[in-house]
């Protein structure tokens, strides 16, 4: 059994309520252990996405949680909020005005004007409260600055120091679905039947079916998730019953 040091991941993740988790190259085994931390976050009631510059491709399609990779991040976003209430809004469009935005909300029929102090504009960062960057930000290219706003966790098989990360998970020579299948539980967070399937899938093509890379660890991540993904793992067993004459 593993043992990182997870007190400032747990720290950052107490009053978190959104996560991004950023994945600069992705296979099988980065995306599995990303979307396996997804799932059990977003379980947690955070809004949650991941982040890829690379689609997934059909060698992804087992992999639960893939409609929560975007291949897309912007460096701000402009939201407008109404403080009205929305089951009196009919529909909301867009038109381009002589090549100015134009937003129209149309209200119901009887339904009272909006007034102007109603409308909140904002420009909000697209950072989240707390990001999980799964390797070197650099092959994100221009936007590997993506770390330079919010608190950031770096985990990765490679020793690298980033100076950026407010903490960090180094674990060489493992594939990132070993070390996830360890570090989730530490945080507090319970592995279910679709994130210990990503796991397993990750770990399963990592390790070329358990045969090259592995250590006694990873043999034991594998039964960690294998036992996770059985739905009757921990009910008891049933009594016997004897057939009646």
């Amino acid at each position: 059994m593993k043992n990182y040091k997870v007190d400032q991941i747990k720290n950052l993740l107490a009053n978190a309520k959104s996560a991004i988790i950023a994945v600069p190259q992705l296979t099988v085994d980065s995306a599995g252990a990303a979307l396996s931390l997804a799932l059990l976050l977003k379980k947690s009631n955070l809004n949650v996405k991941v982040y890829c510059p690379q689609k997934p491709d059909a060698n992804y399609s087992k992999l639960s949680g893939l409609d929560l990779i975007t291949d897309v991040f912007s460096q701000n976003d402009l939201v407008v909020s109404l403080n009205y209430p929305l089951d009196q809004i009919e529909q909301v469009s867009y038109n381009d005005d002589g090549g100015h935005l134009n937003l129209v909300v149309k209200t119901k029929d009887q339904a009272p004007k909006i007034e102007n102090n109603q409308i909140i504009i904002n420009n909000e960062p697209s950072s989240a409260d707390i990001g999980f960057m799964l390797g070197d930000e650099t092959s994100l290219g221009p936007n590997a600055v993506m770390v330079n706003k919010g608190n950031w966790v770096f985990i990765s098989p490679a020793d690298i120091n980033k100076s950026w990360a407010k903490a960090t998970i180094i674990d060489q020579d493992a594939p990132f679905s070993e070390i996830f299948t360890f570090l989730l539980p530490m945080l507090g967070l319970k592995l279910d039947m679709d994130s210990a399937k990503d796991l397993l899938i990750g770990l399963r093509v990592a390790t070329q079916s358990f045969s090259v890379n592995v250590s006694p660890e990873t043999f034991e991540a594998g039964a960690i998730c294998l036992r996770a993904t059985q739905p009757e793992a921990n009910q008891a067993p049933q009594a016997a019953t004897l057939p009646t004459a």
